[in-house]
């Protein structure tokens, strides 16, 4: 491969990646429709390298606690060229406004800090790219435990880190 082409190739992840979260949001986002927007366009961008002879390895979505009020966006991926040559596709926005995100999804970055999606290929025709994180799940679930087993009290800020662990034994309290 020429090194006019390598340099054209590398370029062009670029450019995509820097325009990859222009436009993205409207308010009220949950972190299911972040996933349904991002998802499309990442698919995108693997089609369009693997086009031109780049083979798509792996790669991650994440969604990041900035400050008490933003939260930033950030992927990475990683192709690999005919002649074994690795390429790194990634990019981070700019911080976003916390109240583009319906309350719930701003909460659970809050908690979680970091929420990481791995891209995968889709293995059929329209399958997902990008794949749960398994913190999130965890979270979720912990959250939905919490609900359903104890009576409903005011608003999760409410509730310190010392009621969350008062009924788990002392070697099986964690830290949130």
């Amino acid at each position: 491969m020429a090194l006019e082409n390598k340099i054209e190739k590398a370029a062009e992840l670029l450019e995509a990646a820097k325009n990859f979260f222009i436009d993205l949001f409207r308010p009220d986002m949950t972190l299911e429709k972040i996933a349904d927007v991002v998802s499309p366009r990442l698919d995108d961008t693997i089609k369009k390298y693997e086009a031109r002879g780049l083979k798509y390895s792996a790669g991650k979505f994440s969604i990041k606690y900035a400050d008490e009020s933003h939260f930033n966006l950030e992927f990475e991926m990683y192709f690999q060229d005919d002649e074994g040559k690795w390429h790194k596709c990634a990019n981070e926005s700019e911080p976003r406004d916390a109240t583009l995100l319906e309350n719930g999804a701003w909460k659970t970055i809050q908690a979680l800090k970091v929420i990481t999606f791995p891209i995968e290929k889709p293995r059929v025709e329209g399958g997902e790219v990008l794949q749960q994180d398994k913190k999130l799940e965890e979270y979720n679930a912990a959250e939905r435990e919490r609900y359903l087993n104890e009576p409903f009290e005011g608003t999760a800020e409410s509730v310190s880190a010392d009621e969350k662990n008062s009924d788990a034994p002392a070697d099986e309290k964690k830290p949130l």
